[in-house]
Order: C-alpha cells, then sequence, then structure tokens
C-alpha cells in the first residue's frame, strides 16, 4: 500500500508555502532576466532543501522516532527565517538566508545519515551523495559574504554541487517508497498552485474588487484549474507506478530524474504564473506589459516542457499535443502587444484546456486505468 505523509510532514510545508510565497516576490520586484534568473537560483537552493526533507521523510517515519520528530520541530524555525530572508537574499539580508540554508541542509543530512549508514546497501550511495552535498549549502552561506555577482555566482555553484551529488548518489541504492515520494511532490505542487490564487485573491483585495478585476481573477483561476488538471490528471499515478516497478539503483535515478529534477521545472512554471496573475490583476483593461508577457510564456515552456520531460523519461514518449502547447503559447505571448491582457490570459486557459482534452481523449482508449 505504501507510506502517506505525516501531520509533521504537512506542518513542515507551512515553511515553504512562505518560502514560494517569497521566491514571488522577489521575482515581482525584478522582471529583467538577471532578476527572474536570481529568483529562479533561489527557487532551486529551496526546491533542493524541501526535498532532502522528502528523500529523508520516505526512507524514515519523521514521526516515528524522537530523535528525528525534535529535528524536524526544531528545523522549522530556522527554516521559518531563511524564507523570511528571501526577497532581499541578494541585498541585506543574504547573510541571513546563507546561515539558516547552510544550518537547515547540513541537519537534514545528518537526519538522513542517521539512518542511512546502518545499512550496507544504503551507506555507499549516502557517502557518496554527501561528500558534495555537504559542501554545497557551506559555499551558499560563504557567497552570502559577498556582493553582486559573486554573490550569484557562488551560489550558483552550491546548486550546482547538489547536481553532480545527486548524480553521484544515485549510483546506489535509496530507500524509497513509491506512493510517500508521489504524493510529497504532488502536495508541493498543489503549494505552489495555492501561490497562484492567492497571489491574485491579494491583489484583488488590495486594489478593490469591480468588474474588471473580478474577470481577471476569474480568468486567471481558470488557467490554474486548467494547470491542476494538466498535471493531477494521471501523472502522479503514472510515475508512481513506473517507480514501483523499479528497484535498486534503478529506482534511486528515476526517483531522482522524474521528481527531484523533473518536478522542479513545474514548480517554477506555478511561480512565474503567480507573478503575472498578480499583475493581471492590478491592472486588468489594457495590454499586458512585455515583462509580464514573456514571463508567461516562460511559464507554460516551464510547466509543459517540464511534464513532457517527466514522461519522456518515465514513459519514453512524449504527447504531441504538448509540443503544439510549448509552440502556440510562446506566439500567443509574441501576439500579445496587439491583444488585451485579459484576451491573452484568457487565450492560455483555452489552449490548456484544449491540449488537456486530447490528451483525456487518447487516455479514454489507451490507458483506461489512469483516465480522471
Amino acid at each position: 500500500m505504501g507510506r502517506h505523509a505525516t501531520n509533521l510532514e504537512l506542518f513542515l510545508d507551512l515553511v515553504f508555502v512562505l518560502a514560494v510565497t517569497q521566491i514571488a516576490t522577489l521575482i515581482s520586484g525584478d522582471l529583467t532576466a538577471a532578476g527572474v534568473g536570481k529568483g529562479a537560483l533561489i527557487a532551486f537552493l529551496v526546491w533542493w532543501q524541501w526535498s532532502q526533507f522528502t528523500w529523508a521523510g520516505s526512507a524514515i517515519d519523521l514521526e516515528h522516532t524522537t530523535f528525528s520528530r525534535v529535528l524536524v520541530l526544531g528545523l522549522i524555525p530556522v527554516a521559518l527565517l531563511m524564507s523570511v530572508a528571501i526577497p532581499d537574499a541578494f541585498g541585506d539580508t543574504g547573510v541571513w538566508f546563507g546561515a539558516t540554508y547552510v544550518g537547515v541542509q547540513t541537519l537534514v543530512l545528518v537526519m538522513q545519515g542517521h539512518e542511512a549508514m546502518k545499512d550496507k546497501e544504503r551507506r555507499g550511495a549516502y557517502i557518496r551523495y554527501t561528500s558534495l552535498a555537504a559542501i554545497a549549502p557551506i559555499v551558499v552561506f560563504i557567497g552570502a559574504f559577498f556582493d553582486g555577482d559573486v554573490r550569484v555566482t557562488m551560489w550558483i555553484i552550491g546548486g550546482a554541487l547538489n547536481l553532480v551529488a545527486a548524480l553521484r548518489g544515485a549510483a546506489g541504492e535509496w530507500q524509497i517508497d513509491p506512493v510517500h515520494f508521489s504524493e510529497r511532490h504532488g502536495l508541493f505542487i498543489i503549494i505552489a498552485l495555492g501561490e497562484v490564487l492567492i497571489a491574485m485573491g491579494l491583489a484583488g483585495s488590495e486594489h478593490g474588487l469591480e468588474r474588471d478585476i473580478a474577470l481577471a481573477i476569474i480568468i486567471g483561476a481558470a488557467v490554474a484549474c486548467t494547470m491542476w488538471w494538466t498535471y493531477f490528471a494521471f501523472t502522479p499515478r503514472k510515475v508512481e507506478h513506473a517507480l514501483a516497478a523499479t528497484s535498486g539503483a534503478d529506482r534511486g535515478r528515476l526517483a531522482r530524474d522524474v521528481f527531484t529534477l523533473g518536478h522542479f521545472p513545474l514548480v517554477v512554471g506555478l511561480v512565474f504564473f503567480a507573478v503575472v496573475g498578480k499583475h493581471l490583476v492590478a491592472h486588468p483593461t489594457g495590454h499586458l506589459a512585455a515583462e509580464d508577457r514573456w514571463l508567461l510564456g516562460a511559464s507554460v515552456l516551464c510547466f509543459v516542457g517540464g511534464l513532457m520531460l517527466i514522461q519522456l523519461r518515465a514513459d519514453r514518449s512524449v504527447a504531441p499535443e504538448r509540443i503544439g502547447m510549448v509552440i502556440a503559447a510562446p506566439l500567443l505571448c509574441l501576439a500579445g502587444s496587439q491583444l488585451d491582457a485579459l484576451v491573452i490570459v484568457g487565450g492560455m486557459a483555452a489552449l490548456y484546456g484544449a491540449m488537456q482534452a486530447v490528451t483525456m481523449h487518447r487516455l479514454r482508449t489507451v490507458a483506461p486505468e489512469l483516465h480522471v
């Protein structure tokens, strides 16, 4: 049957709800390519930290022992401080971000190793992974004491070390519960979707409800709903079944590829759309700003492109309607200078809906067990 997420993990996720909101705030404040890139970098560092909790929680029940329970509860306020520091992480709160990041990440590795080192089959993989993964947060911490491009470069190196560590560590065996792993990542997608709704709702509250703002909220929510359907229609079960069908080192590699790496573009795509939705509700009339149009296109490329990569890795196939989506969506954004903002975002909802209708039609015939 598999093990499901615990109440402690759900409590921990509340910290990352704030982290996603803070990342969206960071990106919203600077829609240049450099600003969005910095936001994506912070998102990756935070995502990797959450992912570490998920790998640890799949191997051990975080509520089962007093040691793990106390450690997670003790890490929550530290992770909360890290989330608070995100909007100005490349400015005055960089040291706060770096210090809390290294603290949380190091202790999670300790918690994970507390169990992995007891198992001969898992010990080698953990050592190979940790030998680099333990250095990454230290690099982030040291980078926080520098300014400008040096800090950015150091944090990129920290993220790259995590990636290389994941490639090294996947050569061994990890304890992974397919049900738990799929459920945890689905819950994070819900967190990111929640940020879309919260961003638009707060913008509506700030500017006051009137006809155009109400219409913008409805259209923006329609996009969020079609994105929910696009992911949850069958992806969680498909990847869960694929994970359950593997064992040993193959299971670790598949979990790394479709979840830790494969789900990150989905999260980034949702955060990008949260920023666009916020700006749409704040200024529902007239044209969508050029910065918001390219961010909307990037949102689709990340979200749908991420789904394509997951499908390719798990199923060795790519749905042609998704290829069509990643072509049509940027074209719609390019034409945005001639269209009203509500028309562009409404058109995006229609494209998502059409894409998913084609997908669901195919599922009815070739994979009815996955149909929702």
